[in-house]
């Protein structure tokens, strides 16, 4: 999958554009292709996300759900019924760089995401195990702290933190299961990982 939409993509392509696309398509078309339960009497997908259940109405887009949705949350969801598809994972997980256009946008990402979550936990691994906890994460032998968080069905992420000291800074990497490049393009990841790890800063309180 290409990139779609340019660097500002919240202005170019406003929420507002997904959702004439949307309404327009056909649900029983989606429904398979993303591998989602489709309701006809009720006409709403079922979709997993970061540990809740939301039902996702159609044409009109109404979401119930255990906690509302943010914006760039919503995107997401439409972006994945547009144009993301269900693929059974590999069983390797992947650095952002390996995904197609990962260069493109690698220090985006970099900026956005692997530094954002070094630094908000790279001096409390303690924080980091009780958000991970909160968020129904499974901790992971991988490196200093390490978790597996599932973002969609099939689709699971690898938050992987390296605590700093006084010589050392933290350091961090991100990786995502193989079938993401089905899913969803570079640039919906980079808005993943800004997702999850606003998600992590809520689980705080």
């Amino acid at each position: 999958m290409e990139p779609i939409y340019g660097k500002n993509n919240k202005e170019e392509l406003p929420l507002e554009y997904y959702l004439k696309r949307y309404q327009e398509g056909d649900p029983t078309e989606m429904a398979p292709r993303c591998a989602l339960p489709w309701d006809e009497a009720s006409r709403t997908f079922t979709i997993e996300f970061l540990g809740g259940t939301y039902t996702v109405s159609h044409p009109d887009f109404t979401i119930t759900g255990p906690t509302p949705l943010t914006n760039p949350e919503r995107i997401l969801f439409l972006r994945y019924l547009l144009d993301g598809a269900y693929a059974l994972p590999g069983g390797e997980y992947l650095t952002y760089r390996e995904f197609p256009w990962g260069e493109v946008y690698l220090q985006q990402f970099t900026g956005r995401c692997i530094k954002r979550f070094a630094f908000s936990y790279g001096f409390k691994p303690e924080l980091l195990r009780q958000v991970m906890e909160r968020m129904g994460a499974r901790p992971i032998s991988q490196s200093d702290v390490g978790y597996e968080l599932t973002l969609m069905r099939g689709l699971t992420m690898r938050f992987l933190l390296w605590v700093g000291d006084e010589e050392f800074p933290p350091n961090a990497q991100i990786l995502f299961s193989d079938n993401f490049r089905s899913a969803f393009t570079a640039e919906d990841m980079a808005n993943i990982g800004d997702i999850v790890i606003s998600r992590m800063k809520k689980a705080q309180s």
